[in-house]
């Protein structure tokens, strides 16, 4: 399992800091996740971003959520990789409030 704090990928103003490699995937994925987890107005069945780790062709997608404790989780059907996000609240992607936090 992935325990991710999303302040470790973001600059001082809050943009995704990694610019290129293996580091940049990652935080674009965590951030789509945590995007996908809290957009309570999307419409339902929108598919969670696909999996960065995982080789297999089909439902590669993401599910994603979010627990009591405030954390956004996610689990690829197909690979079985999984994490955990926090610090995600006031980001540019959280988008519980309807839209993006400025």
């Amino acid at each position: 399992m992935y325990v991710i704090d999303l302040t470790h990928y973001l600059d001082p103003k809050g943009a995704i800091a990694p610019e290129r490699g293996p580091a940049r995937k990652f935080a674009d994925f965590v951030t789509a996740v945590v995007a996908h987890a809290t957009d309570f107005d999307g419409p339902d069945g929108t598919p969670g971003p696909l999996c960065f780790r995982c080789r297999k062709r089909d439902q590669r997608f993401v599910e994603t959520g979010l627990t009591e404790d405030n954390l956004v989780v996610w689990r690829c059907l197909a690979c079985g990789t999984e994490g955990q996000v926090s610090n995600w609240q006031g980001s540019f992607w959280d988008l519980s409030a309807g839209s993006p936090s400025a």
